[in-house]
């Protein structure tokens, strides 16, 4: 019997008891439009790998122009700034939402070298799961979700392992929201503060200090949401004062938090 076909744009878990805690979900899309979509993407501490069988989503960069790109199919690290998402006609795909230290084990690939533009998923992928993208393109929904729990395993079992270091370092940003200083976390791994910055942008594709930032700045987002004062956000969240979160947040988003606030592009707090 045929699986049920996925919504237009739906959140599939991972059946796979090994990809838990490294794979947070499958994004499956489809879209048919004839005027542009436009949405915000928000800084936001995952890797992603997307899929791409229609016409191409653009992003745009508020904050450097340079990052602006147009493609079919992407592989992101960690998002440290905003860009805006953009799309029009027949879209479809699929996206891959990772812990950034579940893509390091399940691609092999240091996630520095992710930083690339227009680096393509197919550059990941080993010689003998190129078919991967043709096979996701042939099938929907769940039968794409179907496809990646039987693959993924078996590029897990190639991978590399992550330091234990860098797992309790990725664990205390989050507990702490961000609010903790490299200094304290280098000296929780007994290793200095270079060597855990070189190992981490290995592990992570970014420094621990950006990776507290996008935390910070998540948590001040979820409280701004939620219509907390903007001064009790910026104390909440760890910023010295309204001006500093202010800075912060134009510096990240390309808008103020009230700029952001008046507009009426789409947006969503991210959870992590």
């Amino acid at each position: 019997m045929p699986a049920p076909a996925a919504a237009p744009n739906s959140r599939l878990v991972s059946r796979s008891p090994v990809l838990r805690g490294l794979v947070h979900h499958y994004s499956s899309f489809s879209y048919r439009r004839t005027k542009p979509v436009r949405r915000l993407i928000t800084p936001n501490t995952v890797a992603t790998v997307s899929f791409g069988f229609g016409s191409p989503i653009s992003t745009d960069s508020l904050v450097d122009p340079a990052l602006s790109r147009t493609c079919l199919s992407r592989a992101d690290l960690p998002a440290t700034t905003a860009v805006t998402g953009r799309h029009c006609g027949r879209v479809r795909g699929i996206t891959l939402v990772m812990n950034p230290l579940g893509a390091y084990r399940l691609f092999g690939v240091p996630m520095h070298e992710w930083d690339r533009s227009h680096l393509s998923p197919a550059d990941l992928l080993p010689h003998q799961f190129r078919h991967l993208p043709e096979q996701l393109e042939a099938a929907d929904g769940a039968a794409q979700a179907r496809i990646l729990n039987e693959t993924l395993p078996r590029l897990l079992g190639r991978g590399p392992f992550v330091a234990p270091e860098i797992v309790w370092a990725w664990s205390e940003l989050h507990r702490t929201r961000g609010r903790i200083r490299v200094k304290e976390l280098a000296a929780g791994t007994h290793w200095s503060v270079r060597h855990l910055e070189r190992r981490f942008r290995e592990h992570v594709g970014r420094s621990p200090a950006a990776i507290a930032a996008v935390l910070r700045l998540n948590h001040a987002m979820r409280l701004q949401d939620r219509g907390v004062p903007l001064a009790k956000v910026a104390q909440l969240a760890g910023y010295h004062d309204q001006a500093h979160y202010n800075h912060a947040f134009k510096a990240a988003i390309g808008l103020t938090p009230t700029q952001l606030s008046a507009d009426r592009l789409d947006w969503t707090p991210q959870s992590a």
